[in-house]
């Protein structure tokens, strides 16, 4: 099995309970062929970037399955046959994709971890910072 990603993008005029079951349709679409979802995001209306089918926003559907690479035109054909979708791009995703993208995420997470540290040590360090207007220690007021 290979990983793909899916991403498609439903007409504008579809409401929030219709693009739901259009993405679970899908979803069931690629299970009942031997697939796996690995990840399913619904990114909302967004506006095109050119005109397509007299529209110009449309909402954008992003699916990540695992299937056989034969199931991939049975997909193809389902978007084609479905007058609500207004584009699509299916893409596979190799090894290397897969571990550079898995590579990132660790970087990030790693990053995160180090700004909340810093963020921690920050709070920490702002309770020894001297208060505006006074200078030095009391035992320096001998003047």
């Amino acid at each position: 099995m290979r990983t793909y990603e899916a991403l498609y993008i439903v007409s504008a005029a579809v409401d929030d309970d219709g693009i739901q079951t259009m993405a679970k349709d899908t979803e069931t679409l690629v299970a009942n062929h031997g697939g796996a979802i690995v990840r399913s995001e619904i990114w909302g209306r967004r506006k095109l970037a050119y005109v397509v089918k007299k529209q110009s926003e449309g909402n954008y559907i992003l699916l990540r399955f695992q299937a056989k690479p034969d199931f991939i035109a049975r997909l193809e054909s389902t978007f084609k046959l479905n007058e609500s979708i207004l584009r699509y791009l299916i893409v596979h995703l190799d090894e290397p994709a897969l571990r550079l993208e898995e590579e990132q995420q660790r970087r990030k997470r790693e990053e995160l971890a180090r700004s909340s540290a810093r963020a921690e040590d920050d709070d920490d360090d702002q309770d020894a910072v001297p208060v505006p207007g006074r200078r030095g220690h009391a035992d320096d007021d001998e003047d």
